[in-house]
């Protein structure tokens, strides 16, 4: 049995003057990929953040518990325990220091051992090519596919637990978002839990174990990847696939969206 790492009971959340989130309910279990899947808005990164313990300061958890390995939250567990790929990677390195330097600080902030030999080896496992021109490189100088697999070795040196990716792949091309997937489903591999955000219906079908629907700050279905086209989904899971279907639709009567999930 898959040993649970978040537990995730009643979350709710929002400000002085409405709720963001309501009684928010699911689990994360070691070696699993759960995708967060809804529109804009619905409340799919404030859940993140919340679990991250890192909500604005306008807003706060009002009722429920998130337990991380059976525990409350320490801040030690961010980075060590959990850490987090974010959107827009560009906008996540500061533009004045290299690559390598950011890098030496994230890993000695969280009191890891910086090794330049390290660092490389572990860029070379997401197929980044001369890692010491990398780690030479300012951020303004790699693309943003690359940028993505910086931080996702961030996050393999950190050796966290659980790793939240919040839509890794809206910047990039359809090459690139491919490739990105490819590696969080290496991260599955190394036993690593992961919780994806998407509003994409055919990321999620590309890798998740489970799949956890947002509608409006609510979690309306939960459910297993094989169990997508059941007659018991939500209304709103409905709509989703339903317009997942209208956008891959064409006259060669090809399923564009399988094949995207199966490239």
């Amino acid at each position: 049995m898959c040993k649970k790492l978040i537990s995730i009971n009643d979350l709710s959340a929002g400000t002085n003057k409405y709720q963001i989130l309501h009684n928010i309910s699911f689990d994360i279990n070691e070696g699993e990929i759960v995708c967060l899947l809804g529109q804009s808005g619905s409340g799919k990164t404030m859940t993140a953040l919340s679990i991250l313990n890192m909500l604005p300061l306008n807003v706060m958890q009002t009722s429920g518990t998130i337990l991380y390995d059976d525990k409350p939250f320490d801040e030690n567990m961010r980075g060590s325990f959990i850490s987090m790929i974010m959107q827009s990677p560009a906008s996540c390195f500061d533009s004045v220091f290299t690559i390598g330097a950011q890098f030496k600080d994230i890993l000695l902030s969280n009191n890891k051992e910086y090794s330049i030999d390290k660092v490389c080896a572990e860029l070379e496992k997401v197929e980044l090519k001369n890692p010491h021109d990398i780690l030479n490189s300012y951020p303004f100088q790699l693309s943003g596919g690359m940028l993505q697999r910086v931080m996702i070795t961030i996050a393999l040196s950190l050796d966290s637990k659980i790793i939240i990716a919040d839509e890794p792949t809206s910047d990039l091309d359809i090459t690139g978002q491919k490739e990105i997937i490819d590696l969080i489903l290496k991260l599955k591999q190394e036993n690593k839990a992961v919780l994806m955000i998407t509003h994409n219906l055919a990321v999620a079908k590309s890798c998740a174990d489970k799949i956890a629907v947002m509608d409006k700050g609510r979690l309306v279905d939960i459910f297993n990847k094989n169990e997508l086209l059941a007659e018991n989904r939500h209304k709103y899971t409905k709509e989703l696939i339903a317009a997942n279907n209208r956008l891959y639709t064409n006259k060669w009567n090809i399923d564009l969206g399988e094949n995207y999930a199966e490239m």
